[in-house]
């Protein structure tokens, strides 16, 4: 080969290396996953008991982007229950994974359904709400309701556990 023919082809050559690295650098950047301010914001350490009978009652982080609502006569003997919450780590097949689950314990079964109103990250468009089993496997919940002015949704539950979302691409 001579060298008149060997210059286009490197040039080709370089210029193929050069764009296989920016799309890669691009594809990767639209992947990764920036902290928001609603993680960035969220006491991970807080824990919320409360003892609640017949009457029903609300269990509430202090920012009150987490309320859970106990109706009247979902528990037919007084309960101390306790709404904690920690870093997700749960793997995610499809979507982003939110950065918050959150229990309520123990795990009992309520007569009537529980509501749990989450705020979510307004940056992206719908969460789908998940019940997190002891192997770490999603069960999807009830979404009862989606408010979009004020990023919020409601999940509804049955019984005590652990509780996120997955915001859906």
């Amino acid at each position: 080969m001579n060298r008149k023919g060997f210059a286009p082809i490197l040039i080709i050559l370089i210029v193929t290396v050069i764009l296989a690295i920016g799309i890669g650098v691009w594809y990767m950047s639209q992947r990764s996953y920036t902290p928001s301010t609603f993680e960035n914001n969220f006491q991970y350490g807080e824990i919320v008991t409360s003892t609640i009978g017949s009457a029903g009652g609300v269990l509430e982080n202090a920012d009150k982007s987490i309320v859970v609502t106990i109706p009247p006569a979902a528990l037919t003997q007084t309960t101390t229950l306790t709404l904690s919450f920690k870093r997700s780590d749960y793997a995610v097949a499809a979507g982003v994974g939110s950065p918050v689950t959150f229990t309520i314990s123990p795990d009992v079964n309520f007569n009537s359904a529980v509501s749990m109103k989450v705020k979510y990250d307004p940056s992206y468009q719908l969460p789908v709400p998940y019940l997190i089993d002891n192997q770490n496997k999603l069960h999807v919940a009830d979404l009862g309701n989606l408010d979009k002015q004020n990023y919020y949704f409601t999940m509804s539950t049955f019984h005590g556990g652990d509780y996120s979302w997955i915001y859906a691409n």
